[in-house]
């Protein structure tokens, strides 16, 4: 369904953003057509082979890498992150600043450092509270979000920072949990030591907008559709809000709740659109249900102008790992626990040179695939398993190589428009 309202609306778009956001858009149009390549997979027991169309692999908007990548970012969280509660810190900016982070993403990243070492300072007063004395060190995972629940552009960060520090040596020192005045410091805090930022690029900040920028600056101001959200019924609990900025940092899970923390690193490594959200109604516009709010109802057009507008800037990484869960940290090897038997296997060890470095293990293909989807490409129903045959790369070899499996290639014509709805008037 994305696809189609994609292919119906990125004709009129297209010509106005940048040449990344353009190829992005062309990736997402063959994202999942076999007709752009595929890895052809076969049983050895009955030799039957199966087709899996390659991804686009696409950091914006489109629905199946987007929740690839959260599936393996909550993965990896669950499988290296050690045994201690975490917690969620929300951070959202005022308004006014909104537009400026995204026209400046170095201004997000600056803010995402200011919150967690005001949240470390938080957490070593209190284990000084306790008598902990010496130097403590934390961590954090940070992941940059561009997009709200409404497919409005919201710059904002989700840190899930543990409830513990550690000691020179390695030694774990849990810390209480912050009670309300604590949060209230903490983004006080973080609003003093991130004003210098903000008014020096204040200063700085004269570029023309382009026709991209304005689809940005829509995408800050105004959600795709009006409507009161819902009401709180019970007063928020560990929630700041002071000169437009917001913190909450009410959601924890416990050290063992494992599932709880792949669920957190899920939700703040995931996309902005859900495909199951999305309908077409019968006068060709599309009806969209946010997870909270009311739907609305959108032209392929405007679908399309506020999609390529939520598309995170370049070269900026949306998942990063603070102090002791840094990859250069010289207490990572002590804090972080190995990876689970549910992990790739690690591959064949390679005589080392002095241009390689040792690989973090990560999912393979296959496995993520099966996490993500439900479905294990590897799996034949006669109870074999499958094994890769052969890649075949761009369009050439991949229509050569479904002409000689005697398959007609599949259609990608879109259905005919339809006309709205006309009032029937008896004029007889």
């Amino acid at each position: 369904m994305v696809v189609e309202a994609f292919r119906r609306g990125w004709a009129v778009v297209s010509s106005r953003v940048p040449r990344r956001v353009w190829a992005e858009g062309e990736r997402f149009l063959e994202c999942g057509d076999v007709r752009h390549g595929f890895v052809e997979v076969a049983c050895g027991a009955c030799r039957e082979a199966r087709l899996v169309a390659f991804s686009c692999k696409g950091r914006g908007w489109c629905p199946s890498c987007t929740t690839r990548r959260a599936v393996e970012a909550g993965a990896h969280a669950e499988a290296v992150l050690p045994r201690v509660a975490h917690r969620q810190w929300t951070l959202s900016l005022p308004m006014g600043l909104r537009f400026l982070v995204v026209s400046r993403p170095a201004l997000l990243k600056r803010l995402e450092v200011r919150l967690v070492q005001s949240v470390w300072r938080r957490q070593r007063r209190a284990a000084r509270r306790l008598g902990q004395r010496g130097t403590l060190a934390g961590g954090a995972v940070c992941f940059g979000q561009y997009f709200g629940s409404r497919l409005q552009l919201t710059p904002h960060l989700h840190c899930l920072v543990p409830e513990s520090m550690w000691t020179a040596t390695g030694e774990v020192v849990e810390v209480p949990p912050p009670t309300d005045d604590e949060v209230c410091a903490v983004l006080r805090r973080v609003v003093t030591l991130a004003r210098r930022d903000f008014e020096a690029a204040e200063a700085a900040f004269g570029d023309e907008e382009d026709e991209y920028g304005a689809l940005q600056a829509a995408a800050v101001q105004r959600p795709l559709a009006l409507g009161d959200g819902p009401t709180r019924r019970r007063p928020a609990k560990r929630v700041a809000v002071a000169q437009g900025f917001s913190l909450h940092a009410d959601t924890a899970v416990h050290g063992h709740d494992r599932q709880g923390l792949e669920r957190l690193a899920r939700y703040g490594a995931r996309g902005p659109l859900a495909e199951s959200r999305l309908r077409r109604l019968e006068d060709g516009r599309y009806e969209y249900t946010p997870k909270r709010g009311e739907a609305f109802v959108v032209t392929a057009e405007a679908l399309v102008k506020r999609l390529v507008a939520l598309t995170p800037p370049a070269r900026r990484h949306l998942t990063s790992f603070h102090g002791v869960y840094g990859p250069n940290a010289r207490l990572r090897p002590v804090v972080m626990q190995a990876p689970s038997e549910d992990a790739a296997p690690p591959p064949p060890p390679v005589p080392p040179t002095k241009h390689t470095k040792p690989k973090r293990p990560r999912l393979d293909w296959a496995t993520l695939h099966r996490r993500t989807f439900g479905t294990d490409v590897l799996q034949c129903p006669c109870g074999g398993r499958r094994t890769v045959r052969r890649l075949h790369l761009g369009r050439k070899q991949a229509e050569a190589r479904w002409a000689e499996l005697g398959h007609p290639l599949p259609s990608r014509r879109l259905p005919p428009e339809t006309a709205p709805p006309q009032l029937a008037l008896d004029v007889a």
